[in-house]
């Protein structure tokens, strides 16, 4: 029979809630193995984790004689695994400040850091900034003389990303550009990105959207654009040259936003000619697309891709899937260019929201950073 103890984990918003429910799963006997709270995040609220043992039931014993009959043992397995899983836990986290230590140590040797500036290096590194940009981060906040340990740090770190980190009007708000074409590479999500945005502008803004594919190589392309339109009821158009394209705008003339769906393309020669064809259309307003999943070497690949066409925005698109967005810095950077909406998710259009500064700002350091860069004085 296995004798291994239960170990679950719950999460609530509260201690209490979280309490309630251990004690709903596994009874009044449970031992509560360790309690932390997990930090909010811009796609999660704040919550409390609750980790608790319970051991199965002994059997019961063999019937004894009447005259050798006892009261039952207290039941200790439970007490002896929760003991046991607590001891783990603080050996795993043992370990894992050794590494971090190593890791600043061998960081402020190879890049001649101060142990704190090597730590906040690291933990930059480890939110997935560029290394080269995590260095001129922390250097950067030193020589504006920001002295003392880590949080001090990291407070001129956050203080330096908010003043390159920008934002801008969403798409679907009254006051930005009729039209609006997204660009991009291949399965960054840029058809799903209009489709959430034209959904914003019908639902929200009350405005007429049309919507034009010049996506002419990808199969289905111009009937995923199709079904878009019917299902919100706007016109679609597709247009194979520019000449189409032109054409295909004149004819939205009562439409409140014209939104421009194009294919992704591999090489910058197919890039810039796509870009010409587009950039004929008088108003254009050109956001690239980029997904936050694709990690820092290739978000500064696609930066240098696109840069020569000067995209006037940027979405981040696929945060949901970005084990370390903050990748995304490699590329706004060196666009230099405000981020209009961020998108979370496939669901249209519930997963495309508006953005602001601290949310890019938590997209990059994590909320947990930026509150402790925050505290130490970072804007």
């Amino acid at each position: 029979m296995d004798r291994s103890p239960t170990i679950r984990t719950f999460r609530a918003p509260d201690t209490r809630a979280a309490l309630a429910a251990v004690k709903a799963a596994l009874g009044p006997d449970a031992v509560i193995v360790s309690t932390r709270s997990i930090p909010r995040t811009l796609l999660r609220p704040a919550e409390v984790e609750v980790t608790a043992a319970l051991a199965p039931p002994e059997p019961p014993p063999a019937p004894a004689p009447a005259a050798q009959q006892q009261e039952p043992a207290p039941a200790l397995e439970s007490a002896l695994a929760g003991e046991l899983a607590a001891l783990r836990a603080a050996l795993a986290e043992a370990r894992q400040e050794l590494r971090r230590v190593s890791r600043e140590t061998r960081t402020s040797q190879q890049l001649l850091l101060d142990p704190a500036a090597a730590r906040v290096y690291d933990e930059l590194a480890e939110a997935g900034v560029e290394p080269a940009l995590a260095e001129e981060l922390v250097r950067q906040a030193r020589s504006r003389g920001a002295g003392g340990g880590a949080d001090t740090v990291l407070g001129e770190v956050h203080a330096l990303l908010a003043t390159r980190l920008r934002v801008a009007r969403a798409p679907w708000l009254r006051g930005g550009a009729r039209v609006v074409a997204f660009i991009g590479p291949t399965g960054v999500g840029k058809t799903t990105t209009l489709a959430k945005i034209a959904a914003r502008t019908v639902i929200e803004s009350r405005r007429k959207v049309a919507l034009i594919t010049v996506d002419t190589y990808r199969v289905g392309a111009s009937d995923q654009i199709a079904r878009y339109g019917e299902i919100l009821g706007a016109p679609t158009f597709i247009a194979r040259d520019r000449e189409e394209l032109l054409r295909a705008v004149t004819r939205c003339a009562d439409a409140d936003l014209v939104l421009i769906d194009t294919a992704g393309r591999s090489t910058s020669e197919a890039v810039a000619q796509q870009a010409e064809s587009i950039r004929t259309i008088p108003g254009l307003q050109m956001h690239l697309v980029v997904s936050a999943a694709a990690g820092s070497r290739e978000l500064a690949a696609v930066a240098e891709r696109y840069r020569s066409l000067a995209p006037e925005r940027v979405i981040v698109s696929k945060v949901d899937e970005a084990a370390a967005p903050g990748g995304i810095l490699s590329a706004l950077v060196r666009l230099d260019r405000p981020v209009s909406c961020i998108a979370n998710g496939q669901r249209v259009p519930e997963d495309l929201h508006a953005v602001e500064e601290l949310d890019l700002l938590d997209l990059v350091l994590g909320s947990r950073r930026r509150e402790r860069a925050a505290a130490a004085g970072g804007r």
